[in-house]
């Protein structure tokens, strides 16, 4: 890791922790929230990486099962081949040899007949150790099936119980959402809660600017000027759009919110840095990229995050999976860009 990626990834752990300490601030059901969602997350990656094993394991299996049939068939052949020796010799008799050497016939006959009984003998030695060595690998086979096999049966376990774990939390989480909700008395109560995870928010990304390095020359085309020709993030219907009104009107949304299944794919805009990757108060799993000249997109409410502060990502590539994190009541993107700090309308940048 380079000296700058540290101060870096310093730096905005620093910024984490003062996150984290005006989180005490909030309720008690708030905090457990963040817990129970982050834990989910590490049980997601660890049933990602299960799953991935998993199907390594059935590609290895299904390998050492079909090596098994080539090899079963080949100990045939030998098999077969060495009954047929056998038999060639019984039918000869035991007495051939005396048979021939006895027999009147001149000198190169009588050593062509040895030859070829020599070569009959050599033969039939070869084919013995042919089998052998067949059977040794068809053990070694299966012995290296049983044990793949018994890998797999802890692997389905593991993953069984990171679903199990994960059904548990999500039970968790809706308790904790339901009960967030209920605390909350009166649409005042609403409207100030929302006003302070937006603050939390602007800080946040103020904060950002003000540790993060100039973004070095990529080579590539100055996000200013991909106006009306970047992708969406998902692929969804905007629910919210930016600008519109928020909690009866008295706020507004600083982004768009776009409906998608849980578990979808969230793509990078454009190229950039990671800079900002944890839970965040009201966005939940949040993953910001730095895009230089002061521009940034902000990814919330997601299932799981798969970049760390300081990764570089390229256009349409893979940061995030879809989720409700945040408390949200439903899956779906919350999608923001802004510059200096300050939100601007995401629709005038994407096609």
């Amino acid at each position: 890791m380079s000296a700058e990626l540290q101060q870096v990834r310093k730096r905005i752990d620093t910024l984490t922790d003062e996150l984290e300490q005006q989180g005490r601030k909030r309720s008690r059901a708030e905090r457990e929230l963040a817990e129970t969602e982050k834990s989910e997350q590490d049980a997601r990656r660890q049933l990602t990486e299960v799953r991935a094993e998993l199907g390594q394991s059935r590609d290895r299996q299904a390998e050492l099962q079909q090596q098994s049939v080539r090899q079963r068939q080949h100990l045939e052949e030998q098999r077969s081949m060495l009954a047929q020796q056998v038999r060639m010799a019984y039918v000869q008799g035991n007495e051939e040899w005396l048979r021939v050497a006895l027999n009147q016939e001149d000198v190169t006959a009588l050593g062509r007949r040895m030859t070829y009984y020599s070569y009959l003998s050599r033969q039939r030695g070869e084919t013995i150790r042919d089998v052998t060595a067949a059977l040794a690998e068809l053990e070694a086979t299966r012995t290296e099936l049983e044990a793949e096999l018994q890998h797999l049966i802890a692997l389905e376990a593991r993953a069984a119980e990171k679903v199990e774990e994960i059904a548990r939390m999500r039970a968790t989480r809706s308790t904790l959402v339901s009960q967030i909700s209920a605390d909350i008395r009166n649409k005042d109560a609403e409207i100030s809660r929302l006003q302070a995870q937006a603050n939390e928010l602007t800080e946040l990304v103020e904060a950002l600017a003000r540790v993060v390095p100039a973004m070095p020359e990529t080579g590539a085309e100055p996000f200013a000027g991909k106006t009306a020709s970047l992708n969406w993030p998902v692929k969804g219907a905007v629910q919210r759009r930016f600008g519109a009104p928020r909690a009866g009107g008295t706020l507004k949304w600083q982004g768009v919110l776009l409906k998608a299944p849980a578990g979808a794919d969230v793509r990078s805009v454009y190229h950039g840095r990671v800079v900002f990757s944890d839970w965040l108060n009201g966005m939940g799993l949040l993953v910001i990229v730095d895009h230089g000249s002061g521009y940034m997109s902000l990814y919330a409410h997601n299932q799981d995050l798969l970049k760390d502060v300081g990764d570089w990502v390229n256009p349409d590539e893979v940061i995030a999976h879809v989720g409700d994190s945040g408390g949200q009541n439903a899956a779906g993107l919350y999608f923001e860009i802004r510059k200096d700090g300050k939100p601007v309308d995401p629709q005038r940048w994407v096609r």
